[in-house]
């Protein structure tokens, strides 16, 4: 069995708190993840929930309290520089200079970046109806996201970081630049790590969904695998309906009118078929269960915060 291409073992990362002076914020907390080469695995969850400081690490630019990280086999930590030559990280705020143009911007990068392919960057450039003439100052947002990629994918890394670089684009937009990350990693046979509010965009790239609550994992799997084992179920009572006790595999309930929604993760063959039996014992007439799409899997999950040590892994 090959290594993964990134590790993060009981990981933990906090900010603040200067000189033992103020309160620190954990931005992840034992936070232990594994990612093989080929994969596209998207990150997600609430703001501060751990996502940006992950791929941080990931690219050296940040480095653990404890724990450890290790990303083609070197710690980025130690070995930022040699890191940084074979990954990229693309954000919503790539940095690029307004006053070069986008080929002086593309010739600049190639002079940073060791495996540079001028041909890769070129049918980027083409494929994206990039003007190497234009002033980056004149683009637009959509247009920088466009350069930023070329200047990515030209650097032909094996791993690509996103942070949300797409957000606030146009859906065309997006696509096209969704459409060259793939090509891109398919053609290096690497990794993606995308971090991301945009899920029907994950839902069209992503293998594997690791959700991040409060600096841990909530939910890790597959797509297949997270909508076979999340179900919603909805209970009619005669009157008002009763509040359940939090169980394991509980993500959300609510009431709307008479009826009882539950959303609820099957972490044991027939624990649905039980769930269902109980809500017939607190006097439902009706329960019917129903599949869920990634949106509103994880719309429940960010309803219900996770207890301290609740993580699933499917």
């Amino acid at each position: 069995m090959t290594a993964p291409v990134i590790e993060f073992r009981e990981v933990t990362r906090s900010f603040g708190g200067v000189g033992g002076i103020g309160r620190r914020t954990v931005a992840l907390d034992r936070f232990s993840l594994a990612i093989e080469a080929g994969e596209v695995v998207a990150l997600v969850g609430r703001n501060g929930a751990g996502k940006t400081t992950a791929l941080r690490l990931a690219n050296g630019v940040l480095w653990p309290d404890s724990g450890t990280v290790r990303v083609l086999g070197l710690d980025p930590a130690a070995n930022g520089l040699a890191v940084r030559e074979r990954v990229a990280l693309l954000s919503e705020e790539s940095a690029l200079y307004p006053w070069m143009t986008v080929g002086e911007i593309l010739r600049f990068g190639a002079a940073l970046a060791p495996r540079w392919d001028p041909r890769r960057a070129g049918e980027f450039v083409e494929r994206l109806a990039l003007d190497p003439r234009a002033k980056i100052r004149t683009l637009s947002r959509g247009t920088k996201a466009k350069v930023a990629l070329a200047l990515a994918v030209g650097a032909r890394p094996e791993i690509l970081l996103l942070d949300d670089p797409t957000a606030g684009l146009d859906p065309l937009v997006r696509r096209e630049v969704l459409e060259g990350i793939l090509a891109a990693i398919h053609d290096e046979g690497g990794a993606v790590v995308y971090a991301s509010h945009l899920i029907h965009d994950l839902e069209r790239v992503a293998d594997r969904v690791v959700y991040l609550d409060a600096g841990r994992i909530r939910l890790e799997g597959s797509l297949d695998a997270l909508r076979r084992r999340v179900r919603r179920l909805a209970a009619v009572f005669a009157s008002d309906p009763p509040d359940l006790p939090h169980f394991p595999g509980l993500l959300d309930q609510r009431a709307d009118g008479r009826t009882l929604v539950v959303t609820v993760e099957e972490r044991e063959d027939g624990a649905l078929a039980e769930l269902s039996r109980r809500l017939q014992g607190l006097g439902a007439t009706h329960v019917t269960i129903e599949e869920l799409g990634l949106e509103e899997i994880l719309v429940a999950a960010l309803r219900h915060p996770a207890g301290p040590e609740e993580t699933s892994h499917v």
